[in-house]
């Protein structure tokens, strides 16, 4: 997996760690709301208490950006133990379902391993309450009757990981008609445009696009056909992938044109690439039984002034360097 592959998954597990807090506050307000209509305001704590240091640890640890991966885990393990002290202080119904909401919440990272313990988590809170507390929650079950509590996790879990296996395809085919061109599989302009993004937010501190045109493109297309054409760029995406570092990103704008986006890159790395770029595309391809030989203008444009910059500006000025390049040769 790439490195913009992780990036974009640490962002999103930032959004859903937001998301998450944000709902888990929604109901520990309906849950003091129920539990002062019961018993009265007394009842909020010390309950509360515990709520406000475990929620004053998540805010710090968004805030901050904590690796997104520990904060999901410890924000998942904030809830159980909140849920096993609320049980053991205020042992009612109310409140063991209440725990019950922890296991659908926690889908919302779309993790089979989180549900999977989350569903572990809410086996034990069973056990603890049913043997502990059964005279407060469960006085009128048997004890033979234990065992569908616990099947009754084990569905809800299962439901939600094949709900979660589900969506991950519906996601992967999604993201790939969003973010890829149909034919090579590259990066397309979104991709290109929210790749650029990230990396302004980042505050890297160098940003370059080269701009790579086909020559003679379309008398390889007269020639040979449209489908040794197609061929052909599918074996260019491939031949320049194998050429390019783990964060940068290749993307075909249209036709015959491509675009690198590098980040944290200088001018003397610049020059290696598209040296390595061209040595790349001028070997031989087989396309639809045919030998291709094939060539390419690489231009590029460099910049430190990365706040200051937007995309089409860069794009453009690769162009002007490609134009020029094409002339020389």
């Amino acid at each position: 997996m790439k490195e913009e592959e992780y990036l974009m998954i640490d962002r999103e597990l930032m959004h859903r760690n937001k998301a998450l807090f944000i709902l888990i506050c929604a109901f520990y307000s309906i849950q003091v709301i129920i539990n002062i209509f019961i018993e009265g305001l007394e009842s909020v704590f010390p309950p509360a208490l515990l709520f406000i240091v475990f929620g004053s640890v998540l805010i710090l640890l968004i805030h901050k950006k904590i690796k997104p991966k520990i904060t999901m885990y410890v924000t998942i393990s904030c809830m159980y133990i909140y849920f096993y002290y609320l049980l053991s202080d205020s042992p009612y119904l109310v409140n063991y379902l209440f725990m019950w909401l922890a296991l659908p919440l926690s889908a919302i990272y779309q993790s089979i391993r989180v549900v999977v313990l989350a569903g572990i988590a809410s086996i034990i809170l069973t056990l603890y309450a049913f043997f502990h507390l059964h005279e407060h929650i469960f006085p009128n079950v048997g004890r033979e009757d234990l065992v569908y509590l616990v099947l009754f996790a084990v569905f809800i879990a299962t439901f939600i990981i094949v709900a979660i296996r589900k969506l991950r395809e519906a996601n992967a085919k999604l993201q790939q008609l969003a973010y890829h061109d149909a034919l090579t599989g590259a990066a397309n302009r979104l991709q290109l445009k929210d790749r650029f993004d990230q990396l302004k937010h980042e505050h890297v501190d160098s940003i370059a696009a080269l701009f790579i045109d086909m020559n003679d493109f379309k008398e390889i297309n007269d020639t040979y056909g449209h489908e040794a054409g197609d061929q052909l760029l599918v074996n260019i995406v491939s031949r320049l992938d194998g050429v390019l570092r783990d964060t940068d990103l290749l993307c075909r704008l249209g036709g015959d044109e491509f675009v690198i986006l590098c980040a944290d890159i200088d001018h003397p790395q610049l020059e290696k690439l598209s040296e390595q770029i061209q040595s790349a595309l001028e070997r031989p391809m087989i396309c639809n039984h045919h030998v291709i030989n094939v060539s390419a203008s690489i231009g590029w444009y460099h910049t430190t002034e990365v706040s200051h910059t937007d995309l089409e500006m860069l794009i453009k000025e690769a162009d002007r360097a490609m134009y020029r390049a094409k002339g020389v040769s």
